[in-house]
């Protein structure tokens, strides 16, 4: 086989390996990450979620960024070919089916949703859209809703847009192993508290503003509003009694968010150590040595 097939042999296995036995670790510490988001602020809460959500995958791209410098440095390109055991192969196999279903699910989720921008009746209040995403609200709800209900009801999909959260969702949904439970839960309870946190940017920490975006939960809700694309954030999505009860008892103001741009910066500053020191390749070449045959 050549070089070049036994690196992209090995690239694919090692994804997928190293994502599967991440999925495994974060699918059984799923409702321990659950009960630690219930206790921080909501917008922390969904960041925390959705880092965890994609953290198999993270570890899977970590693993590839690792073994192919390895690979390239210390495999000398030999006349006589080695060949790729069946496990290698059968993991490369795996790895390009499970990534042709998420590509699969994502092109179906975003047509659903350039299909539902092209409708001419809509329902409720909405965000759509990744590339340039605008609010979308119901000549219904104008009509119902009073202007103080219809701006902090605009203001709460605003912070959808500012969080980029339709492009959240596109990535959990491409994410593979969701079959697992615990990493569904993760899912649920990530856009449970993106909605939270929407509210709490809304809201700013206004009694008035909270007890406005409450009235406009529900009168939304007694219009009727139809489900939407999974990339389509809606005013009424997850559940609405708690959601104004929340707002009625007073939520705080929404708080910065300081451990993601921490844990951005140590990761990268792993990779850089990584590939600044070549001897400490010498392992992952080593395991690598002995997967591949």
């Amino acid at each position: 086989m050549s070089y070049g097939f036994k690196l992209a042999c090995l690239s694919l296995a090692v994804f997928f390996l190293v994502h599967a036995v991440a999925a495994i670790v974060v699918n059984r510490l799923a409702p321990a990450a659950i009960r630690i988001a219930d206790r921080m602020r909501a917008r922390c809460a969904a960041r925390f979620l959705f880092a965890a959500r994609l953290a198999p995958a993270a570890a899977g791209f970590f693993a590839v960024a690792l073994s192919i410098p390895s690979y390239l440095r210390f495999e000398p390109r030999a006349e006589i070919e080695e060949q790729v055991g069946w496990l290698c192969l059968l993991a490369a196999a795996l790895s390009v089916l499970l990534s042709g279903n998420s590509a699969r699910r994502a092109v179906s989720a975003i047509l659903k949703s350039r299909r539902w921008m092209r409708e001419r009746e809509h329902q409720g209040v909405a965000l759509a859209g990744l590339i340039a995403p605008r609010i979308v609200v119901a000549d219904s709800v104008l009509r119902a809703l009073s202007p103080a209900e219809l701006e902090v009801a605009c203001g709460h999909e605003q912070a959808h847009a500012r969080s980029r959260d339709n492009w959240k969702r596109l990535l959990m949904l491409m994410a593979p192993f969701s079959f697992f439970r615990g990493l569904t839960a993760i899912e649920s309870g990530a856009k449970k508290f993106s909605e939270w946190a929407a509210d709490d940017h809304a809201v700013a920490g206004d009694p008035e503003r909270a007890v406005a975006l409450a009235s406009a939960l529900v009168r939304v809700a007694r219009l009727g509003s139809p489900a939407t694309p999974t990339l389509v954030t809606s005013l009424t999505e997850g559940d609405l009694a708690d959601r104004v009860e929340r707002l009625l008892a007073g939520v705080p103001p929404a708080a910065p968010d300081r451990w993601t741009p921490l844990a951005v910066s140590l990761a990268a500053i792993a990779f850089a150590a990584a590939l600044a020191f070549p001897s400490a390749l010498i392992p992952v070449y080593d395991l690598l040595e002995r997967f591949i045959r």
